[in-house]
């Protein structure tokens, strides 16, 4: 199968005041959502762009986040994975994230929401930041 490579899509956490869905601290954890319409947001994006296919898939996750967090990742509200370090790499080549362009998803770290300053990663108060390498299948050539 080849593959276009989309490049990566890095977005910064936000507190779960503004979404109320993190398992572990409604109202007051980490959160990162990511989607078509937050991949716009200005300040949230730290770098790259939804895609514009349809149909894609990521195939790699950079997670930063406060050292001795665990995360709970989401595909459409639904649990994809449980990542017990929450500021590791997150990656299953063989289990690719497929992702269909109104998919939404989502992040949530277990360690409350803190205000800047913030640091380095490894440092105290880190704001989390999701990094996903993104793909789509490039489309079969029929030769005649």
């Amino acid at each position: 199968m080849a593959y276009q490579d989309l490049g990566p899509l890095t977005i910064v956490g936000q507190s779960d005041s503004q979404y109320q869905w993190n398992p572990f601290l409604l109202g007051t954890g980490w959160d990162v959502l990511v989607s078509a319409s937050t991949a716009k947001l200005n300040g949230i994006v730290l770098s790259g762009s939804w895609p514009s296919q349809a149909k894609f898939e990521c195939y790699q996750i950079s997670l930063d986040g406060p050292v001795g967090s665990s995360v709970q990742m989401y595909r459409n509200s639904v649990p994809w994975n449980y990542v017990l370090q929450g500021w590791q790499n997150y990656n299953d080549p063989q289990q690719a994230l497929q992702i269909l362009n109104g998919d939404e998803i989502r992040f949530a770290w277990n360690f409350a929401f803190t205000s800047p300053p913030y640091t380095a990663s490894g440092g105290s108060n880190v704001r989390p930041r999701v990094t996903m390498w993104l793909r789509a299948e490039l489309p079969v050539r029929v030769q005649v």
